[in-house]
């Protein structure tokens, strides 16, 4: 009586073609990566940014108008600088809790990144509109 060494067949290869389990491990190499740009991150921090309350939007004049962000992508990691205008009478320190909070979770969901750390700025403070009474305050004709 012979002994045979054989062992048993793969399930994948004994069941019928639409029942095969792809091997995952084989083709690993063959599927593709995905990079993304530390402009795109970028955008989508400016984005959140401006979806916080407190923080006013400001058009460019010359370079860059708020907010304005900066991202260094390293890997699978992110570090974000973030400038922002914020509007007059609101809290500082709160502004720039929510700015770093709101920038952090939509860049890490939306990118898949990890948000080693978001640094805020805040550059300039935006006043509101003039008030009724100082706007022509000074364009009287004194004759």
């Amino acid at each position: 009586m012979s002994t045979s060494a054989s062992a048993a067949p793969s399930a994948a290869t004994d069941a019928p073609p639409g029942d095969r389990v792809p091997n995952r491990t084989a083709d690993s190499g063959l599927r593709g990566h995905l990079d993304i740009g530390s402009r795109v991150v970028e955008r989508i921090a400016e984005v959140a940014a401006r979806r916080v309350d407190e923080v006013e939007r400001q058009p460019a004049t010359f370079g860059g108008g708020l907010p304005n962000a900066t991202a260094k992508v390293a890997g699978q990691h992110v570090r974000l600088d973030v400038k922002v205008a914020v509007r007059w009478g609101r809290p500082l320190p709160h502004t720039a809790a929510a700015v770093r909070s709101q920038v952090a979770e939509q860049v890490s969901e939306l990118t898949g990144l990890a948000v080693d750390s978001v640094a805020v700025r805040i550059v300039a403070v935006a006043a509101g509109a003039p008030a009724p009474a100082a706007i022509g305050a000074g364009d009287e004709d004194v004759t």
